[in-house]
C-alpha cells in the first residue's frame, strides 16, 4: 500500500533558482527507502518539503489518501509524519528525558507522553540510563538516538532521517543503523538520506538516486547496489 506520494515537486529557497525540478515519487507503508546522490541534488531539500519546513513552488503531496500540500509543519507532524533533521536540534542544555518529552508536545495526556518515553528507552537503553544528563554531555551517537527516540514519541507512520550517520565514526554509523533496523522491524516507514550511499542503501529495501534536482535512478536497494554506473558515481570501491 502507497502511503505517501509526491508528484512533480518544485521547490527552492527564497526566490533563488528551484533546488527541486520535479520529484515524484511513491513510498510504500513498512519500507525503508535511502536516499542517495551529489551535493546539491536536493535531498535535504525534499525532505523539508515532506515535512512542511519549505513550501514546494508546484506539485503535489499526498499522504494516506490526504493531500497535504501547503500544510504547516505542525499539522504534518500530528498526521503522522516526523523528520529527524541532520543537526539533530536537541535542547543541549536540557536533560536526556526532558528532550524526550519535547517530542510530545502536541499531545496533551502527560500518564501517555511517560508511557511513550518508556517504550523509547527499551528500544535505546542508554537513553534511560542517562535520563538525567543534560544532552549535550552525550556522545554523537548517543544524541542522534536521542534525536530518533524524541521523535517516536510520537509514534510517527513515517520517520525522515536526514544523514543519521553525520559526523559520526564508523562503529557508531553501525550502532545508529542497528537502531533504523529495529525501526524497520517495528513496521515503520522509514526514509533516509544518506552520503554514505553504501551503508544506507543496505538498510533499505529501496534506492533513489537524486541529480540535479530529478530522481535518476530508483529501484529495490540491492540492484542499487549492484549497478555498475551507481557504483562507480555514488559508492566507490567496496572494502
Amino acid at each position: 500500500m502507497v502511503i505517501l506520494e509526491t508528484e512533480d515537486i518544485v521547490a527552492g529557497y527564497g526566490s533563488g533558482p528551484d533546488i527541486l525540478k520535479g520529484i515524484s515519487l511513491q513510498v510504500e507503508a513498512g519500507k525503508t527507502y535511502c536516499i542517495i546522490g551529489p551535493n546539491g541534488a536536493g535531498k535535504s531539500t525534499y525532505l523539508k518539503v515532506i515535512s512542511g519546513l519549505l513550501p514546494s513552488r508546484k506539485g503535489r503531496i499526498t499522504f494516506k489518501g490526504a493531500d497535504l500540500t501547503g500544510w504547516r509543519t505542525d499539522q504534518i507532524l500530528r498526521k503522522g509524519i516526523c523528520l529527524v533533521p541532520s543537526d539533530r536540534s536537541l535542547f543541549p542544555d536540557m536533560t536526556v528525558r526532558e528532550n524526550l518529552r519535547m517530542g510530545g508536545y502536541v499531545l496533551s495526556d502527560q500518564k501517555q507522553i511517560d508511557q511513550r518515553i518508556a517504550e523509547v528507552c527499551e528500544i535505546f537503553p542508554i537513553l534511560g540510563e542517562r535520563h538525567a544528563q543534560q544532552a549535550k554531555t552525550l556522545s554523537g551517537g548517543q544524541q542522534q538516538q536521542l534525536a530518533i527516540g524524541r521523535a517516536l514519541v510520537l509514534r510517527p507512520e513515517l520517520i525522515m532521517l536526514d544523514e543519521p550517520s553525520l559526523g559520526l565514526a564508523p562503529k557508531i554509523s553501525k550502532q545508529i543503523f542497528d537502531s533504523i533496523e529495529i525501526l524497520k522491524r517495528a513496521g515503520m516507514t522509514v526514509i533516509i538520506v544518506e552520503q554514505n550511499a553504501r551503508m544506507g542503501l543496505e538498510a533499505a529495501d529501496w534506492g533513489v538516486v537524486l541529480d540535479l534536482g530529478k530522481n535518476s535512478f530508483i529501484a529495490e536497494a540491492q540492484k542499487v547496489l549492484q549497478d555498475e554506473r551507481i557504483q562507480e558515481l555514488y559508492l566507490g570501491k567496496k572494502h
